[in-house]
């Protein structure tokens, strides 16, 4: 398996990221209706051109340098840029503003598309879900000069919205279709807005609370490459003036790459986690097999448990045949209820896990642990655990992290 490491080492040596840029510059400035095959040929006629010597990985800075010398000396007087583009000039089929005032304008233009370039090359290396938002977050403001803006990602689950507020905190959820953001997740359509306060889809309660005041808003749709919505980026308050014609097209770019780097986070992210499952489920499997005691063995469980399913907290229940009763240690609290009692009961008896979105809505859970504690439990996953085709106990898990249910692949971790 590749390391995160060899992998950044592979991108460093082979110049990676500077051949990223190039084909992106390239799609900027001729936008061609079937990129897969513009890129394919792109490739195709520098391969070609390489007369059968080997890849060089100084030849990627090279292409993206001619690309923007191109698009410099390809303007006309008045700025126009013109290139390679099918039905005409890339002006005309750009998103990008035509200029008008001469060299300025092109300096103007290509410092524009230098600083989107950047911006994609920013986001790209960003593999940590919560620094890769962060870093969207703040690229989007400077490219587009904006006061501030909010990434919300959908939530396949629940159908709704959700925008993480901050690590440990509890996030803020939207329905899709309300709202300006949940307009956007629904029909995949930008929205551009002059001023906030004059569309009726505006929620003014944020700004009432806060203090702040939201006037310009330019919100577009985030997306897999494959087409699929996985979430919503919204820029709000140009510094001078509303968001143009032009900030869309730019926004369009930013929202597609924000899009693969989203989802190449999350894949990274689930392979980390897949990791740390392994590891502790490797503790456990050694707890099992070692000659510890059993207040050390469920201590062990115990703390390596929530790790594998993802868990804020988890708890070994252990089946006592003799007294038909379910028990466990909790520091030093021996804690002993009926067998059939309850969810761990109810599992501990039936042999079925359960898995439960919200516990508050479940009439098996008991809320007055939480009510004299403080603590608030939102998820549960309860699996029984078995020995020798015997139900010798139940392991019960709390809290699903980032803000979601326990889900099918948990289930099959700790699963018979």
């Amino acid at each position: 398996m590749t390391t995160p490491e060899e992998a950044a080492n592979y991108l460093r040596r082979t110049n990676f990221k500077a051949l990223i840029e190039w084909l992106t510059a390239e799609c900027i400035l001729h936008r061609p209706e079937d990129p897969l095959s513009f890129c394919k040929a792109a490739i195709e006629g520098k391969v070609a051109g390489r007369g059968g010597t080997g890849y060089s990985s100084e030849a990627p800075m090279e292409f993206l340098k001619a690309t923007y010398a191109k698009a410099s000396n390809s303007a006309d007087e008045h700025g126009r840029i013109y290139g390679n583009v099918e039905g005409g000039d890339i002006a005309e089929s750009s998103s990008v503003a035509t200029p008008s005032d001469g060299d300025g304008a092109v300096r103007e233009r290509l410092e524009t598309l230098e600083m989107i370039i950047e911006s994609c090359r920013e986001i790209a290396m960003e593999l940590d879900p919560v620094e890769a938002q962060k870093k969207i977050i703040g690229q989007t403001c400077r490219t587009l000069k904006a006061d501030r803006a909010t990434i919300f990602r959908v939530d396949e689950v629940t159908n709704e919205l959700l925008l993480q507020v901050a690590e440990g905190a509890k996030n803020i959820r939207l329905p899709l279709g309300r709202g300006i953001a949940g307009t956007v997740a629904q029909t995949g359509e930008t929205i551009n807005i002059a001023d906030a306060y004059e569309d009726a889809r505006f929620d003014q309660t944020h700004d009432q609370k806060s203090g702040y005041r939201t006037h310009s808003i330019l919100c577009g749709p985030v997306k897999k490459p494959s087409g699929e919505i996985i979430g919503v980026l919204q820029v709000i308050n140009k510094a001078e003036g509303t968001f143009t014609e032009t900030d869309e097209g730019i926004l369009e770019i930013l929202c597609s790459q924000a899009g693969i780097c989203l989802q190449n986070a999350d894949l990274f992210s689930q392979t980390e986690r897949s990791r740390s499952r392994f590891r502790s489920l490797l503790d456990i499997i050694n707890a099992l097999q070692g000659d510890m005691g059993l207040s050390s063995l469920l201590f062990t469980m115990t703390r390596e448990a929530p790790r594998v399913v993802d868990a804020d907290r988890a708890t070994i229940f252990l089946v006592d045949e003799r007294d038909d009763e379910l028990w466990s240690m909790q520091g030093d609290v021996n804690m002993r209820f009926p067998r059939g009692q309850g969810i761990a009961g109810s599992v501990a008896t039936t042999g079925s896990t359960i898995n439960i979105p919200e516990a508050y809505e479940d009439d098996r859970f008991n809320q007055g642990v939480d009510k004299s504690t403080g603590y608030r439990t939102r998820t549960i996953l309860c699996m029984p655990i078995r020995a020798a085709g015997k139900i010798v106990g139940v392991c019960q898990a709390i809290n699903k992290k980032h803000d979601g249910p326990f889900n099918d692949e948990d289930e099959e971790v700790h699963g018979p």
